[in-house]
């Protein structure tokens, strides 16, 4: 009786879960052999998932009319970076129609990562200012 090769049938198999990964979570192709219905339904439940995330991280983002949908569209096929960097990567790319609550949660974040900061957000017509310098902390004036 010939030995199987066990090295070859690991290869295999992370291969086919690289790509059934990449699939779910990266945009790649869908692997042969698998439903489309299961596919499809589990990219959602991922993809909830990680709205979810964001939502708890980013409470004025995800108080935004529409940010289930909007989100689901932008995050749909980009790899997750965690809820943060999710947060913050769709809350820049749609600055223009957010309101001034999650514009100052956006302008706060990006200021806390800075030890001295002046970062100015222009949008919706009201200019917002955050400053940051030791001691002082974060101040966004109203």
């Amino acid at each position: 009786m010939a030995e199987a090769d066990p090295s070859g049938a690991r290869e295999r198999l992370a291969a086919g879960q690289a790509a059934l990964l990449a699939a779910l979570v990266d945009g790649g192709p869908d692997p042969a052999g698998f439903d489309q219905g299961a596919l499809d339904a589990t990219r959602r439940a991922l993809l909830d998932k990680r709205r979810g995330d964001v939502a708890r991280r980013w409470p004025a983002l995800a108080a935004e009319p529409g940010f289930a949908g909007s989100f689901r569209a932008w995050a749909a096929g980009r790899p997750t970076e965690g809820s943060y960097a999710d947060g913050l990567a769709f809350g820049l790319a749609h600055g223009a129609d957010l309101s001034t609550d999650a514009r100052r949660e956006l302008l706060r974040a990006r200021a806390q990562r800075r030890r001295f900061a002046v970062l100015v957000d222009r949008g919706d017509g009201r200019t917002l200012v955050a400053l940051r310098a030791p001691v002082l902390g974060t101040v966004i004036p109203r």
